[in-house]
């Protein structure tokens, strides 16, 4: 073996490799003798450098513990699928969820225009209200989306000026004709009536989007424009929102908005019971509970379901705590029929339940909910929401004016929901769809075309290059 003699005479340049201690170099030159004698030792002499290998190998471990924190993302159902698409296309289930909110009020709208006693359906019709409860939610996810897209950043005046394009111009256009109308009806066709000073009032009120801070125009002209007024409340919110998310976190950002919900609306109820404000009056049961502070939790349960919907975590939420909606429900429903000021907050948790489940995308209630049909209504659904109060109540005016049974009127309310889908459909081809911020014409199959089906279908009738030529 002639590599041990090289080693035995070289200690002096093993000693640099092994700068530990002077002494073991001393150690190993005595050694040298006895390596001679005895070669055995040379073999433990090699094989002392093992150990350092080893000690490569220790920090091995610190390059493992970091790799079980995305373990969860791994038991995640389809996270991918959960993601928003990069193109910004329209969630189906959300738009379906629109859709039921809509249908839910409009049978509440035509419950309390007709006053009818419905029986086992009473609880189902007369907690209708509660739809609002559900576009509050589905307003902080889609307007909390691409906020969380954006990193958290926010400009507050191309905001404000993308939600003023998006809602005015609709709902001017029907405010426009009801203002025009309600002098016409003269107190008929379910419409108020007016003195000139007072639609004059009315109108400035509905015009600068405040009539949800007064009384007399709290339900004037048309019922359901005083949430409308609320959502701008909550969009000039919302920047203030993003601040603290940014500074405190979403968790004690939307802890502190469901805390000031709660007190606010406790604090609410005890000047109620105390008299210090009238129990029956609208003050009590339609200004002050539909305040920001009043409604602002059901916003916030919406804004965690973009964040949690962006991360990937929605479906995770989704299987582990969907099953706390059937728990939820019975209890939001029991709030609501005993009067607590405490039942928007339930009822906002049981529809942040919901749309997390359908945003999940990967279970029946997500599939339900994005059915191209309901989907469709869901698109037209702003549309929807401006027209059918008023369509409602000429309806009830009608049939109880001519001696129907307030059964009966609501049943034939019912039957012309087609009418006023209709209706609503010819407002959104001619404007709303307009304020729709899109990418191009919609996919094919998709509930936009379904929508558009019809138009161009008229289109392609009135155009004679479409139309077939008799041969010859």
């Amino acid at each position: 073996m002639s590599v041990k003699p090289a080693e035995l005479t070289g200690p002096a340049v093993e000693v640099p490799e092994l700068p530990q201690a002077t002494v073991e170099s001393a150690e190993l030159s005595e050694a040298t003798v006895e390596l001679v004698k005895l070669p055995e030792p040379t073999v433990e002499l090699v094989k002392l450098p093992e150990p350092t290998v080893e000690l490569v190998e220790l920090p091995e471990p610190t390059v493992e513990p970091p790799e079980p924190e995305p373990a969860p993302v791994a038991v995640i159902p389809a996270p991918v699928a959960s993601r928003p698409a990069a193109s910004g296309r329209r969630l189906d289930g959300v738009d379906g969820l629109r859709a039921l909110a809509a249908l839910w009020v409009l049978v509440f709208h035509a419950w309390s225009a007709t006053g009818a006693s419905l029986g086992p359906l009473s609880l189902l019709v007369t907690s209708g209200s509660i739809g609002v409860s559900l576009f509050l939610a589905l307003s902080g996810f889609c307007l909390y989306l691409p906020v969380v897209r954006a990193g958290h950043q926010i400009r507050v005046r191309s905001f404000l000026r993308r939600r003023a394009l998006r809602l005015l111009p609709t709902y001017y256009v029907t405010l426009v004709l009801l203002v025009v109308l309600t002098p016409l009806a003269a107190g008929h066709w379910g419409l108020y009536q007016y003195s000139g000073a007072e639609l004059a009032a009315q109108t400035v009120a509905h015009l600068t989007m405040t009539e949800s801070l007064f009384p007399s125009t709290f339900y004037g002209i048309n019922g359901s424009y005083w949430s409308l007024a609320l959502e701008w409340q909550l969009y000039l919110a919302l920047p203030l929102l993003v601040i603290g998310i940014r500074r405190f976190g979403l968790a004690r950002t939307v802890l502190a908005v469901v805390a000031l919900n709660v007190v606010y609306r406790i604090g609410l109820q005890l000047l109620i019971d105390t008299q210090v404000i009238p129990g029956n009056s609208l003050m009590a049961t339609a200004v002050l509970i539909n305040l920001l502070p009043g409604r602002w939790a059901e916003f916030a349960f919406g804004m965690v379901a973009a964040e949690l919907y962006v991360s990937g975590r929605i479906g995770w939420v989704a299987s582990r705590l969907g099953w706390g909606l059937l728990l939820m429900v019975p209890v939001a429903v029991a709030l609501h029929e005993l009067g607590d000021p405490l039942e928007h907050v339930a009822f906002g948790v049981v529809f942040f339940l919901l749309l997390s489940l359908v945003v999940a995308r990967n279970n029946p209630v997500a599939r339900l909910f994005a059915w191209r049909p309901l989907a469709a209504l869901g698109v037209m659904s702003y549309s929807l929401y401006l027209v059918h109060q008023p369509l409602i109540g000429a309806a009830a005016y009608l049939f109880l004016s001519h001696g129907s049974s307030p059964r009966l009127a609501f049943m034939g309310a019912i039957l012309l929901i087609p009418l006023i889908v209709a209706v609503a459909w010819g407002l959104f081809v001619t404007v709303e769809r307009r304020t729709i911020r899109s990418s191009g014409s919609p996919a094919a199959g998709s509930p936009e075309a379904l929508l558009m089906a019809p138009l161009r279908r008229l289109r392609a009738w009135r155009s004679p290059a479409t139309r077939v030529s008799p041969a010859g």
